[in-house]
């Protein structure tokens, strides 16, 4: 007669996990777990490290509920003859993600993030500088009393929105598209108070473009003191008073603060010209007026046209929040699962470890290939890393020490 077991009720010899393993590490799971203090003290059917690739492999199955999502991550396990798994139930599962809490994903997210460009790494860098950008993207959460309580709704006019919003910042490496910081809150946090809390990630020797809603004197003043050089574009009603004119037609100017309070920037102003030959002949359209301003005053090391060719890249981090929402997270309609603020965090720092782990397949790709990162597709990328929910790695905490 054969037997019936949990899945996770006793560890077998091997668990077969693909891509997240290779990225995450048993010894590093074991790692972030005790760190966060989420280590179970009791033998349980759902120890800690199994519910953290768990919830890891919700973001590479997000159409499947939790009971197909154990399945693809326990299938493989091999088996006593007679043995069979029957999977946890809902609530159990539930309850072992609400145990383990956000920290260790947190703590797995910071571990993992990182710029993976080098200098010959097409887009990464620029005339020395490691080229970044800041943006940011809105994440529906379920309609929880719990989470309505914790998270702001969009509202259009007098109609609020359908669902709760997180909004999330990311620090994002131009040219290779990796994840170096990322952060979220209630939509009604700005994504300027957001941008303070990623100024830990800045450095000498990175040049940040930012979009025009981050511009303000204190927030430029903290960023460029930490060394990085900057170049955001400003709104059109942005006061930038013309100081001195330079031999490339760009300015300088300066940032007002308190107390009379002035910081010199260069502004540099364009437009964008496209050509499009149709059934009519060749027609042109001009783009509106771009306002960027930067800490790089010289024209000379600067040149202007290169720094306007630069903000392009600047797009990058709005292909990473496409990637994320549609790729990876199934559509633009689609919400998160967690009905509690804790389990909100979670899943988002299980869905930016992922969409790391993903690009690394994609980065490792592509320098095999002799590839730009951009020539690969994420979605297939993301395919594949589904396929690869198969690759072995020991599923018990044999090793609790830092990696």
């Amino acid at each position: 007669m054969s037997r019936g077991h949990i899945a996770g009720e006793t560890y077998p010899e091997r668990i077969r996990m693909g891509l997240l393993s290779r990225t995450f590490t048993p010894e590093l799971v074991d790692f972030v777990v005790d760190e966060a203090g989420a280590r179970e003290e009791r033998t349980r059917s759902l120890p800690s490290r199994l519910v953290v690739y768990f919830v890891l492999t919700m973001w590479l199955f997000t159409g499947n509920g939790y009971g197909l999502v154990l399945r693809e991550l326990v299938e493989h396990w091999p088996r006593r003859r007679g043995e069979e798994w029957r999977p946890a139930r809902t609530g159990s599962l539930t309850s072992a993600r609400q145990r383990v809490g956000p920290g260790p994903l947190r703590l797995l997210f910071d571990r993992v993030a990182g710029p993976s460009g080098t200098p010959a790494t097409p887009g990464a860098f620029w005339r020395g500088l490691r080229l970044a950008s800041l943006d940011g993207s809105l994440f529906d959460v379920p309609d929880s009393e719990a989470n309505a309580a914790a998270y702001t709704r969009a509202s259009n006019g007098d109609r609020p929105g359908p669902y709760p919003q997180v909004r999330l910042l990311a620090l994002v490496e131009c040219g290779t598209k990796a994840m170096i910081g990322a952060v979220f809150d209630s939509f009604a946090v700005g994504e300027r108070t957001l941008a303070w809390r990623l100024l830990a990630h800045l450095h000498t020797g990175m040049l940040l473009m930012a979009d025009r809603g981050f511009p303000a004197f204190e927030l430029w003043q903290a960023a460029a003191a930490t060394g990085a050089q900057l170049l955001w574009r400003a709104s059109g009603s942005f006061a930038l008073p013309v100081d001195r004119v330079l031999s490339d037609g760009t300015y300088l100017s300066h940032l007002n603060g308190a107390r009379g309070k002035r910081i010199a920037v260069r502004v540099i102003e364009y437009t964008v010209v496209t050509t499009t030959l149709g059934a009519d002949g060749v027609s042109e359209e001009t783009s509106e007026l771009f306002r960027l301003i930067s800490t790089l005053l010289d024209p000379a090391t600067a040149p202007a046209r290169e720094l306007a060719e630069l903000y392009t890249a600047r797009w990058t981090s709005e292909t990473i929040f496409k990637h994320i929402k549609i790729e990876q997270r199934g559509g633009r309609t689609a919400t998160l699962r967690s009905n509690s603020p804790a389990m909100v965090e979670q899943e988002l720092w299980a869905m930016l470890c992922v969409y790391q782990a993903i690009h690394q397949l994609a980065a490792d790709t592509a320098d095999r290939a002799h590839l730009p990162v951009s020539h690969i597709s994420f979605k297939q990328t993301l395919a594949a890393a589904r396929r690869s929910v198969g690759a072995d790695f020991p599923p018990s905490p044999a090793n609790r020490q830092g990696p």
